[in-house]
């Protein structure tokens, strides 16, 4: 039977690549962006439904529009992925909060208000599944990618807690987060950078543009293979049948590599300062 996909961020990348997946496999799909009339005329052949969403709009207008396109397909929505999002690069000196609330709002808030105004609606089915794009940044920080890197981890945060939560409340749904490495999207071809605010900056902003132009084209992950393993994710198809899903799955070399390496440093930190972290428990008379 065919289940129904609201996909955000459709215009490249991850996004169109699920639109165009998940139709050939006949399944049904609400494709959503910006100025979706003109951004996502591309995809309508693919047959999926084409709606105009912009995840960092109030929570009121996003509540709006999932009531919407909810009853688009009998049955309602089954799985959500919540792909849409933008990398800001910017040292923390030069960034202004504006700045911050910008990315916070596209890449986490984004996704809450998505995922509360679908809660309600997936509780009463008492199935599906809300999908988390995430990063290995994540997990792993850079410097001059300290916006990006804080609105994933605010994300995995609060999504780790909803898990947990929905375990209680809603067992009949699923939570998943994936984590890629670098793919080859357009998504470092379309970097936000933080206009140059402070002079001794100068050579370390142009360091990190070289790097950002250097791996343009040069991402060791196929972002077709990705979204083809995030679908089996989900389905329990393909290398994931007969497998307990975890609620975090990285994807590529390079980013399984950085997440795996700070798990291994962080043991190694516990492991060092045990005595010294249990040193400060109060002590039973």
């Amino acid at each position: 039977m065919p289940q129904t996909w609201l996909v955000t961020g459709c215009s490249s990348g991850f996004g169109e690549l699920f639109v165009r997946q998940l139709c050939e496999l006949g399944d049904n799909v609400i494709a959503t962006g910006r100025n979706a009339k003109t951004k996502l005329a591309h995809l309508k052949s693919t047959g999926a439904m084409i709606v105009d969403l912009d995840v960092s709009s109030p929570a009121s207008e996003i509540e709006a529009k999932i009531s919407e396109v909810w009853d688009l397909y009998p049955g309602g929505i089954d799985v959500v992925v919540n792909n849409a999002g933008y990398i800001l690069s910017g040292a923390i000196e030069e960034l202004v909060p504006q700045e911050l609330e910008d990315i916070m709002r596209t890449n986490f808030h984004g996704p809450m208000n998505i995922t509360r105004s679908l809660l309600p609606r997936l509780r009463a089915k008492g199935s599906g599944t809300l999908l988390y794009i995430s990063s290995q940044a994540g997990w792993h920080a850079d410097p001059g990618a300290s916006g990006y890197c804080a609105s994933k981890f605010a994300l995995e945060g609060a999504v780790e807690c909803l898990s947990h939560e929905l375990a209680i409340f809603a067992p009949g749904i699923k939570v998943l987060i994936v984590e890629p490495g670098y793919f080859r999207t357009r998504a470092f071809g379309n970097i936000n950078h933080v206009p140059p605010r402070v002079a001794d900056y100068a050579a370390f902003n142009a360091a990190v543009r070289d790097v950002e132009a250097g791996i343009v084209g040069n991402e060791p992950g196929d972002a077709t293979k990705g979204v083809s393993i995030m679908i089996n994710l989900v389905k329990g198809t393909g290398v994931a049948e007969g497998k307990e899903i975890p609620l975090r799955v990285p994807l590529g070399t390079d980013g399984w590599s950085r997440i795996k390496a700070k798990c291994e440093n962080m043991i190694k930190i516990c492991d060092d300062w045990e005595q010294v972290a249990k040193s400060t428990d109060i002590v039973q008379q």
